[in-house]
């Protein structure tokens, strides 16, 4: 019998990389993105004469669903080694946490890894004015985005114990079977749902009152992250931003955030997708037929239904008198009609199913149009990017107000978002890449400055494996249109999530740029990659 092979020797564990030299008594900002991720979570650090104030925008990974995804697997996985190095190289301390937006990836560090996170001390939290619970706006968005929500988990949840569900779909049916998963797809975006309660309310009723609670400790969804948050840094260290608004950060507040987005108009707050032609906004090659929905009559037949399961008359658009209430067992020569063997194709009672996924996309492109977009101004006037997962309205709404929108006397003066565009040297590119998220002409076009670089969240892998019926290849991030041209526009000086070293190297060549380079160790596959900007 032959031997079996001597065991390998285990790898020499990968010594950490040398802490960047500090700046000699000027600024440096360092941005730091955690790899591995289809997901944001960035580490800005600005340092000045020997002091240093951080500041991490978003920690999230995207949800793994479904047992076919490997790479999305390993990288819900992966987002604990990100957490952990937090803790290690901030020494548990962070000056400032920036929460862009309620989507799963861009917060599920904090759900998912909530026993190191309690250890933090964070001095003080941003976030968008779209969550604050004074803002009467702001609460009739989360409100209407809450309710679809609990329609959608509706439909896709089994009956509650003891209470049969009457809005779910039919999972023996393959039609819904297709529907179901792809509705479960979209909702891991948000964490955990408010369960499915028997008894609901009609989307159409009046809206309660948003009372605010205590944040849930562990947070379980992404609303309840941002809850946590705001009572983890204490009321008064919470900054609600609103566009045209600017805040000095950094140490001795060295460093100037104006916030662009997102915009306080419905108009633009709906404003998902492009136009065609010559004003078709973001690089498409067919626009999005993402129809707006009325969400309140396609949902008011399940989300008002009563706890019976039979809906509620004040919940429809017709008047009592143009309706007729029968069942099966009618003998009324309509109903017969209605209920015949036959009729299935022409009844309409199943109509609105069939937007339930349109509805999903809708409420996720809303969120994405939630993002808080900063460009973060260094001392030398040079400007950071970093618009979260803004989509087309987000963006176009910059260019409607002058920065800063209320200045301090009527003679200070202003600047235009071309203006700011025109200094950005560092781009975090929108929404992982994708087709949505990165203004043409109003946008990426306006970044004109020799210097500039890009950074995309990205794992192209962990895309391609989030197959649907409608993306039977995956999602296409980066979208190969605007990758094409961000490599023209930044001259090859782009860093990826599952970027070759090698290559980023050779971009980052000393005299490319402004820009030094730096991994955390020098294996091939480093937990993160850092550019630094000396000022």
């Amino acid at each position: 019998m032959a031997k079996a092979p001597p065991a390998a020797k285990p790898a020499k564990p990968a010594k950490p990389a040398k802490p960047a030299k500090p700046a000699a008594g000027g600024d440096a900002i360092s941005v730091r993105m955690y790899r591995g991720l289809l997901g944001d979570c960035f580490l800005l650090t600005h340092e000045y004469q020997g002091r240093i104030f951080r500041a991490l925008i978003d920690c999230g990974v995207l949800q793994c669903i479904g047992a076919s995804k490997p790479a999305t697997k390993s990288g819900v996985g992966h987002i604990g080694a990100v957490v952990e190095n937090l803790k290690k190289d901030t020494g548990g301390v962070l000056d400032l946490v920036i929460g862009t937006h309620e989507h799963y990836d861009h917060l599920s560090g904090f759900l998912l890894h909530f026993d190191v996170w309690k250890t933090f001390t964070i001095r003080a939290v941003w976030v968008a004015w779209t969550e604050n619970d004074d803002d009467e706006l702001a609460v009739a968005i989360r409100e209407k985005r809450s309710r679809g929500l609990e329609a959608l988990a509706a439909l896709v949840s089994p009956d509650a114990p003891g209470a049969p569900n009457p809005f779910a779909l039919d999972r023996s049916d393959p039609a819904a079977q297709d529907r179901i998963a792809s509705i479960t797809d979209m909702l891991q975006f948000y964490g955990e749902i408010e369960p499915w309660k028997p008894v609901a309310q009609g989307m159409g009723a009046a809206a309660t009152p948003v009372v605010p609670r205590p944040p849930k400790v562990p947070p379980r969804s992404c609303a309840d992250v941002f809850s946590w948050l705001k009572g983890k840094a204490e009321q008064q260290n919470v900054s609600y931003l609103e566009p045209g608004q600017q805040v000095s950060f950094g140490v001795d507040n060295r460093l100037r955030a104006h916030v662009l987005g997102p915009p306080r108009t419905r108009s633009r707050l709906k404003q998902l997708d492009p136009k065609e032609g010559a004003e078709r906004e973001v690089y498409l090659t067919n626009a999005d037929d993402i129809a707006a929905l009325d969400t309140t009559l396609r949902f008011n037949a399940v989300a008002g239904a009563a706890t019976d399961g039979t809906p509620r008359p004040a919940d429809f658009p017709f008047a009592d008198r143009f309706r007729r209430w029968e069942d099966g067992s009618s003998g009324d020569p309509l109903a017969g009609l209605y209920y015949a063997a036959d009729a299935a194709g022409r009844r309409i009672d199943g109509e609105w199913l069939g937007s339930a996924e349109t509805l999903a996309l809708k409420i996720d492109g809303d969120v994405n149009n939630t993002s808080l977009a900063l460009a973060i101004e260094a001392p030398d006037r040079r400007v950071l990017l970093f618009p979260a997962d803004a989509q087309v309205g987000n963006w176009l709404s910059w260019h409607d107000q002058r920065y800063p929108a209320k200045p301090a006397t009527p003679d200070a003066p202003t600047e235009s978002a071309q203006d700011i565009l025109g200094r950005v040297v560092f781009y975090k590119v929108g929404h992982h890449g994708s087709h949505n998220a990165t203004a043409r002409t109003m946008g990426l076009e306006m970044m004109t400055s020799p210097d500039l670089v890009a950074m995309i969240p990205v794992v192209e892998e962990v895309a391609g494996e989030q197959v649907t019926k409608s993306n039977p290849s995956g999602w296409a991030m980066p979208y190969g249109d605007l990758y094409a041209r961000l490599k023209t526009k930044t001259h090859d000086r782009i860093i990826r999530g599952d970027g070759k070293r090698a290559d980023e190297e050779a971009a980052f060549a000393p005299g490319s740029g402004p820009f030094s380079l730096r991994y955390a160790d020098k294996s091939g596959d480093p937990l993160w990659v850092e550019l630094r900007l000396e000022i």
